[in-house]
């Protein structure tokens, strides 16, 4: 993570938060998955969104050194078990695994937002964005699906996201009945292209599309985030 500033500032790409309240949330999140995976949880625990909090007073230094305790404790935790235990995930795959794939892609979103906030924000590794592009549509997007209060239907809609710093490309396509993968013969709504750092952090609704190369239905593209909304 970039370093702390004393004096929280206000992060530009998530409009509602505090630098403070950014690393508050990462350092929350990092102790209820070290919870979940110690005690071998199989279902999510039921005070997971008060337990674990920062001390309401930590700031700058203070939050930095919060933060870095829960963060080394979780990493130590993956060091020391076998990812294919099974525990509770939020994402159907119900595994240690999925959290350390999850909470790699959160760690790194949080960090551009976190040096966007004090200067300015680092592209995604490579690779990294590359598999949270695959985790993003396998599994956040139909869970932002699900949870979502209210989402248009899906009618077919169909994406292509295709990297130009690597060879990936990723294809979905959005039926009545549920996502579905693409075909590499079928054509796409919409394409998408552009670095595997820009692809992630525009499925993350971190920048706008303009950075990407669009080719196809405009309509379509606007309409992407009315079909997975933000959560």
């Amino acid at each position: 993570m970039a370093a702390m500033p004393d004096t929280p500032l206000p992060v530009p790409s998530c409009p509602d938060w505090t630098t403070a309240d950014l690393v508050g949330h990462l350092g929350h999140v990092h102790r209820i998955v070290n919870h979940i995976i110690v005690e071998r949880l199989e279902s999510p625990p039921p005070d997971r969104k008060t337990m674990f909090r920062a001390p309401a007073d930590a700031t700058g230094e203070d939050l930095a050194d919060w933060f870095a305790e829960g963060a080394t404790e979780l990493a130590a935790t993956f060091r020391t078990t076998d990812p294919k235990t099974v525990v509770w995930t939020w994402g159907g795959e119900p595994g240690v695994a999925f959290w350390l794939r999850m909470q790699a892609i959160e760690a790194a979103v949080h960090r551009w937002d976190l040096e966007g906030a004090i200067g300015s924000p680092q592209a995604v590794d490579k690779e990294l964005a590359a598999d949270g592009v695959a985790q993003f549509l396998d599994v956040v997007l139909p869970f932002r699906r699900r949870t979502a209060k209210k989402v248009p239907p899906m009618k077919g809609e169909s994406y292509r996201f295709r990297q130009t710093d690597g060879s990936g490309a990723w294809s979905i396509a959005l039926d009545p009945d549920g996502p579905r993968p693409l075909a590499d013969d079928e054509a796409a709504d919409v394409e998408l292209a552009g670095t595997a750092s820009e692809l992630l952090l525009f499925l993350w609704h971190r920048i706008p599309g303009e950075p990407l190369v669009a080719n196809g239905d405009a309509k379509a593209l606007q309409r992407f985030f009315e079909l997975v909304p933000t959560v």
